[in-house]
């Protein structure tokens, strides 16, 4: 029996609905997307409270026959607002997120964790639509309700203003036609041979494919001469050393991790706003001064918004700077978000962001670059490049991703050992990030 996520899946990518069907096994589910899935099903159950008093058709762990009958049983007893409400026609079954009657008029409620409607969800809605009239129910709109990227919390969350319903009513009621024609399709390609789908855009669009390592395994060795990589710079001194001529001391290198709830955790924030919970800081007063290091790595505690603490303190451990370094223009950006949601702020971190130099500008206008950068300018590939010794590979936390998903799960763990070594690994990662820094400027004030 196919479902509504099957029906996406096949249709972004046959091969992949195949081998859902026929080697699960093979599937990897990255811990990124797990949280995703874990985070779309609370965001689910958080939505209930926009209809609330309803009915749970779904008891058990998925969709099935037994809360297709419950399902039947709550619409025959007059019940006007159902979860997981489930339906089975044309051998599809769905599960609708939110059933709700109004004024005897019947409308569904597909939830995504999203600040907008994605293409990948109308096809979402179409399906549940069509199996829902299919099984006989009058259907008046169907909606998909996603955030509300304008909601500012401010106190206890108001779901009403955090969901936003939006009929997608126009858009599925042409793509009708097409759904059970696409259902036997499905149903044919699942009879037959892992079909010989090559690997592309469906891979990684609109998510990343779970069957990503299977597939390139199947891809077969050209052998070829080997491409060596050119380690001699290709520079053009005169725009590096003007870059590092406008350069003055003392010169602080300034790097943010953050996290993005998709339900606002604090107040003066919105749905999915980067929220700073740590920063790495080394300083040099001087060309030839020793460079000292400071951190700030937030507690993990929901009841603390973490931004006002960090704001102090940056602020205090800047204040001497005339150079403040980031890499990329995120260190920008959040310091705009804090000018916006904490103005008593405002004077003191508008100076921050005078001082403020992108240290990526030199490798990302290619005044400086090697053929072992990969054509990137990202300090991941920019460092190993000029420093082979120095590699995220050796960290716990090797990326951003990961320390976000780090911090969020500290505030759902008692472990006091794990919570100790989980803030010392998000320490190591974030002052790799401005150690770094360090060493490529270094780098350009050797040109």
């Amino acid at each position: 029996m196919l479902s509504k996520s099957k029906f996406t899946r096949g249709m972004n990518c046959q091969k992949s609905l195949w081998l859902y069907v026929h080697k699960n096994e093979e599937r990897l589910v990255s811990d990124a997307s797990m949280a995703v899935m874990t985070q779309g099903t609370s965001v689910g159950e958080l939505a209930c409270e926009y209809f609330p008093g309803g009915k749970m058709a779904m008891l058990e762990d998925y969709p099935n026959i037994e809360s297709a009958k419950r399902t039947q049983e709550y619409i025959a007893h007059g019940v006007e607002t159902i979860y997981e409400g489930t339906f089975i026609f044309d051998d599809t079954l769905v599960a609708v997120d939110i059933l709700h009657k109004q004024d005897g008029k019947w409308s569904m409620f597909e939830v995504k964790s999203t600040n907008s409607v994605k293409d990948y969800h109308i096809k979402d809605v179409a399906v549940q639509y069509y199996v829902l009239k299919g099984s006989g129910l009058e259907l008046e709109d169907a909606f998909l309700m996603h955030f509300n990227r304008d909601y500012v919390r401010r106190g206890a969350l108001d779901i009403k203003q955090l969901f936003l319903p939006e009929s997608l009513l126009g858009q599925i009621l042409p793509m009708q036609q097409d759904i059970a024609p696409n259902l036997q399709l499905l149903r044919e390609m699942l009879e037959n041979e892992e079909p010989a789908i090559p690997m592309g855009g469906q891979c990684s669009s609109p998510y990343a494919c779970d069957f990503q390592d299977y597939c390139s395994d199947l891809i077969p060795f050209l052998e070829q001469e080997a491409k060596i990589l050119s380690s001699i710079p290709e520079v053009n001194e005169g725009e590096v050393k003007a870059f590092v001529e406008m350069i003055q001391y003392p010169v602080h290198y300034l790097d943010f991790e953050t996290i993005a709830p998709a339900v606002p955790m604090f107040d003066e924030s919105r749905p999915y706003q980067s929220i700073p919970f740590q920063y790495s800081l080394h300083c040099q007063e001087s060309e030839s001064s020793e460079i000292n290091h400071y951190a700030f790595l937030a507690e993990s505690n929901p009841a603390i918004d973490p931004r006002r603490a960090l704001i102090e303190q940056m602020i205090a451990q800047t204040r001497s700077a005339k150079t403040i370094f980031s890499y990329s223009p995120y260190e920008l950006v959040q310091l705009r978000y804090m000018i916006r949601d904490f103005p008593e702020y405002k004077k003191d971190l508008e100076l921050i962001v005078e001082r403020l130099i992108d240290l990526i500008i030199p490798f990302r206008r290619k005044y400086y670059r090697t053929e072992t950068m990969e054509g990137s300018s990202s300090i991941k590939k920019v460092l190993p490049a000029l420093f082979p010794e120095v590699s995220y590979n050796d960290l716990e936390i090797g990326d951003g991703m990961a320390a976000r998903y780090a911090f969020m799960e500290l505030y759902y763990i008692d472990d006091v050992n794990f919570i100790a070594t989980t803030r010392e690994n998000l320490l190591k990662y974030c002052h790799q990030d401005t150690l770094a820094m360090v060493k490529l400027f270094e780098v350009l004030k050797r040109v």
